[in-house]
This record gives structure tokens, sequence and C-alpha cells, in this order.
């Protein structure tokens, strides 16, 4: 009985569309395995360039400014440490480089002032973004790009 069991013998054309078939299988999972295993980028450079680029940097100024300005009865002595945020490493760059331009600017935007932009804390305010804007200004003329998003102030002392 067992002489009677004969395997029928196909002809390779008719194997052919399995063939295929198997084939791009194979391909598409081994595309699709690659595609979930390779690491994303997003464009040229990656998330984590792209984070560090956009990430904020603090400029801090070489001393305190001091100086005096008018105030009712009397003149007064000023001191304000301040310190400038910037996005990025190249920007934080380039204010060090050009740290006297911007020194100068925060100095001429100060000693303008009367001794009652001093006092409260909207007055502070107001100073901050005049500063910000000054400083903007003068890195625009240099550099044609603005480089500053806030002017901190981390001590005010007035006399």
């Amino acid at each position: 009985m067992a002489d009677n069991l004969t395997i029928p013998k196909v002809s390779w054309y008719k194997r052919k569309p399995v063939l295929i078939v198997l084939l791009v299988v194979l391909v598409a999972g081994a595309g699709g395995i690659a595609w979930f295993l390779m690491p994303f980028s997003s464009g040229p450079g990656t998330v984590e360039e792209n984070e560090a680029e956009r990430s904020a940097r603090y400029v801090s100024l070489s001393q305190p400014f001091v100086f005096s300005v008018s105030g009712g009865s009397r003149d007064r002595l000023v001191q304000i440490e301040a310190q400038l945020m910037v996005r990025g490493d190249t920007n934080a760059n380039l204010a060090q480089k050009h740290l006297p331009l911007l020194e100068s600017t925060l100095l001429d935007v100060f000693s303008r002032q009367s001794a009652d932009n001093y006092s409260s804390a909207a007055s502070k305010q107001a100073l901050r973004e005049e500063a910000l804007s000054e400083l903007n200004h003068a890195s625009a003329e240099v550099l044609e790009k603005r480089l500053f998003e806030k002017v901190l102030f981390t001590s005010i002392v007035m006399q």
C-alpha cells in the first residue's frame, strides 16, 4: 500500500506565484523590522542638537553697574547686577564676544533713569523691557540679528 503513495511532481511554473508571495512577505517583514529598529532623525541634525541650540543660556556681565541717578532732593547711587538670557551656545558665544558693547548699552539705559524708576516692581519691569529693546537694537546693528530674550536683574541696590 505504501507503494501507491507518491507525491505528484509539480512543475516550476506552478510554484512561481507561491515563491513570489513568500519573497514579498519576507522583504516586507525585513523592512518593517528595520524601520522599528532604526533611530529617527529630524532632518540634517538630530533632536538633541536642535534642543541644545534652543536651550537657554545665561550670559553674566563682567561686573556690576555702579552709577548715580537724580532723585527728588538729592542724587542717588545705584548698583545693578544683571544677566542676559540667550538661546543656544552660538548666541551665548556671540554675546560674550561683544560684551563691551552690551555693557555700554546697558549703562546708557540705566543711567538715563531717575531714582523713581528703581522703586516699584512695575517700573523695574519697564526698565527690563527698555534694556532688552536697546540690547536687541544694538546687536541687530552689529550682528544683524536679535540675540536676547530676557534681561534679568540679580541685584539692585540704591543708596
